[in-house]
């Protein structure tokens, strides 16, 4: 389902030709996620450290990921 989603988003961009790049940001800890992002043409830009907390004393990166379109 996420790959079917993912191909008509970058279909669309394509076609539109206003898009110019398209961009996401992911729990670093999703690595199912992060995988079918670079499946798919993503590459990590960077990366925002502890940026979401989950409970007392647990954080959580966040993944800054991106394409070209």
């Amino acid at each position: 389902m996420g790959s079917s989603l993912i191909k008509e988003l970058l279909k669309w961009a394509k076609e539109g030709q206003v898009v110019e790049k398209i961009y996401l940001e992911v729990f670093a800890n999703n690595g199912r996620a992060v995988n079918l992002y670079k499946k798919h043409g993503f590459i990590e830009e960077g990366r925002k450290k502890n940026h979401v907390k989950h409970g007392p004393d647990q954080y959580e990166d966040e993944i800054i990921m991106s394409q070209f379109v």
